[in-house]
């Protein structure tokens, strides 16, 4: 008993001596009144960058996410990541202003001329990627002549092409797409963090690489950067990552490569295996042994059928599986094209006086963003063949009533389209119509008014589907609007057709719109 209680003594020091090793934060003043004056903090990062930081379903996760979150608590900031960039955008909108943090961003001396650095807060070992079949290689100078892939943007480029100009070097959007070009022969190698690169290979299937050898790189070293003028935040956080404790950082790491690990092999389930197997095997054998010389040949025959018809099975499945892959890829980079287009006619709407030509760039865009809305909702989903409606609406009016939200009007939208799924045929084309009714009921529809109302109505019959638009604006001339020459008529009345129906327009109290096309 007695010794029982000396060691939960012994214990509960440790304990203490943990708790008490790590210090209270002491911001200074200045720190303080700066915490205060920025409650919310936007950052960019490279979203697709597993197991360090990554964006999924909504949410900015991944190892880095972690220490973001011990940031959050220590200061009471809330840390918001600006979703949708590459690390190439990121490093240009902290280049141009527009972002003052990211919380992994490589040290060069050009960067140095904007940006700020933390000391390391994380380390991870470089290696070199090769497919399987490859020559053998000790490292990077192996590598003299053949191919290396990496990301653009990545600081190791300018590293590799002063220390080895004969290599050849071709760049990716992101290190999935250069594992994939290394894995289909596009390229011979990639050079990386040993953490991502394990990431992928485990987690994707990508059964014909390897990690070929280490590199004389060293380690990647990850440190918070921020804009010179945020150079206050930055002792902030020198200050909090320095207080994180050697235990607190090694669970964050173990955490995410346990996660890793799980999709590899478990040791002791193939060693189970392989007993089972041996086993069956003897058993099998000594059956066959019994049996006469035509039943072995008519057992032989049939399990040479059985084994064909599982090969011919796993390559149906392996091949569905590439083509989901190829259209949630498809939708991805669509997406990601109209984006580019967006922000191009958001810069270019920028750079323009004349306040007519504003509003058609501006126009332009809320249409590009009506159309890549629906291959966001595609490359979520898992289903690439329907739209949920519902959801497309809502993420369409969140984006026209942002365009034109107006401080002095409140204006409900109410939405009614439960359980209506549509192709991408006929999602575009009414997404489209909502994204010209809308734009036109927030522009006139509510003049005068402190108030109003929009309601959107589609509903699934037996044999059609049901549209209504209706809002309780100051009305209009229901000749002058058929016969108006203007861009947002036409575009209802071609799409409308491209849907096989007939708007039919009303002055009801308001504009009224409704019809009716096939499923």
């Amino acid at each position: 008993m007695i010794k029982k209680k000396f060691f939960l003594s012994i214990l509960m020091l440790f304990s203490l001596g943990q708790v008490m090793a790590q210090e209270v934060i002491v911001f200074t003043d200045i720190e303080k009144k700066w915490i205060k004056e920025h409650p919310v903090v936007y950052f960019g990062y490279d979203s697709n960058w597993p197991p360090f930081e990554f964006y999924t379903e909504g949410k900015y996760t991944g190892m880095i996410a972690e220490y973001i979150e011990i940031i959050e608590k220590e200061t009471g900031i809330d840390m918001i990541p600006v979703a949708d960039l590459t690390y190439t955008e990121t490093l240009d909108k902290l280049e141009n202003g527009e972002l003052h943090v990211a919380p992994m961003i490589g040290i060069t001396d050009y960067r140095q001329t904007f940006l700020d650095f933390t000391s390391p807060y994380l380390t991870d070992p470089q290696v070199v990627v090769t497919r399987n079949n490859f020559k053998f290689i000790n490292g990077i100078s192996d590598l003299k002549g053949d191919v290396i892939t990496q990301p653009i943007g990545y600081k190791r480029i300018n590293v590799l092409k002063k220390e080895f100009p004969s290599i050849k070097i071709i760049t990716t959007n992101d290190v999935k797409e250069c594992l994939s070009a290394v894995s289909s022969g596009q390229a011979d190698a990639f050079v990386g963090s040993l953490s991502v690169v394990s990431y992928y290979i485990n987690d994707f299937g990508l059964s014909n690489l390897k990690i070929a050898s280490s590199t004389h790189l060293g380690d990647i070293k990850f440190r918070l950067a921020v804009t010179k003028d945020w150079y206050v935040f930055r002792d902030i956080v020198e200050k909090i990552f320095s207080n994180i404790s050697q235990q607190q950082r090694n669970e964050i790491r173990n955490n995410w490569i346990s996660i890793r690990y799980e999709h590899g092999i478990d040791k002791r389930q193939v060693r189970n295996y392989i007993i089972f197997g041996v086993f069956a095997f003897l058993l099998l054998g000594l059956f066959f042994f019994i049996w006469n010389k035509t039943l072995r040949k008519q057992i032989k025959i049939r399990n040479r059928i059985e084994g064909e018809l599982r090969v011919s099975l796993s390559l149906i499945n392996d091949k569905n599986k590439e083509k989901d892959t190829l259209l949630k890829e498809i939708h991805h980079r669509v997406k990601n094209n109209l984006q580019m287009i967006h922000s191009m006619l958001n810069m270019q709407s920028r750079q323009v006086d004349n306040e007519y030509t504003r509003q058609v760039l501006s126009q332009g865009k809320s249409r590009i963003k009506a159309i890549s809305l629906v291959h966001q909702l595609l490359y979520q989903s898992d289903d690439f063949n329907e739209i949920n409606i519902q959801d497309y609406v809502n993420s369409l009016k969140e984006n026209v009533s942002s365009i034109y939200k107006s401080e002095v009007k409140s204006i409900e939208i109410c939405v009614m389209a439960n359980d209506v799924s549509l192709n991408i045929d006929k999602a575009i084309p009414l997404g489209l119509i909502l994204n010209e009714l809308l734009t036109n009921s927030y522009k006139y529809a509510f003049e005068g008014k402190n108030s109003g109302s929009i309601y959107i109505n589609i509903e699934k019959n037996e044999s059609n589907y049901s549209f209504a638009y209706k809002d309780d604006g100051v009305g209009f001339d229901v000749n002058s609007l058929i016969v108006s020459d203007s861009l947002g008529m036409n575009l209802i009345t071609r799409l409308s057709h491209q849907l096989g129906a007939t708007p039919i327009f009303k002055n009801n109290n308001g504009l009224e719109l409704s019809f009716d096309f096939e499923i």
